[in-house]
């Protein structure tokens, strides 16, 4: 992926995330992250690149038999904050309604398997 289409795919991702976070349901850290799957709510996890490897490893071995997809955001959980406009840092969020967004839409090609 060159880098200019690498920023537009960013930036399309920035702008869904602000578009859940402000007409969707959001539900952000590791913990409700975690109640999320359990009760079968989360349709899509997104995680930092910088969040703990076993909370990666913990999120996708709990996708498995869900309909939900996972996805590592390609920057820091300070920037995952700003993209949902909070001023707070984000390692992983769960969207349990996407509003108006397009997010499911546009991450199915680039979320990763569920293995």
């Amino acid at each position: 992926m060159t880098k200019a289409k690498k920023n537009s795919h960013e930036s399309n991702i920035n702008r869904e995330l602000q578009k859940v976070a402000n007409s969707g349901k959001i539900l952000i850290g590791a913990r409700e992250t975690v109640k999320a799957l359990e009760g079968n709510e989360a349709k899509l996890v997104i995680y930092a690149s910088n969040c703990p490897k076993e909370l990666k490893a913990d999120f996708r071995e709990r996708c498995n038999g869900t309909n939900a997809l996972i996805y590592e955001y390609p920057a820091n959980s300070a920037e995952l904050g700003l993209a949902c406009g909070k001023p707070f840092t984000i390692a992983s969020l769960c969207v349990v309604d996407v509003g108006g967004s397009e997010i499911l839409r546009l991450l199915p090609s680039i979320t990763h398997s569920k293995k």
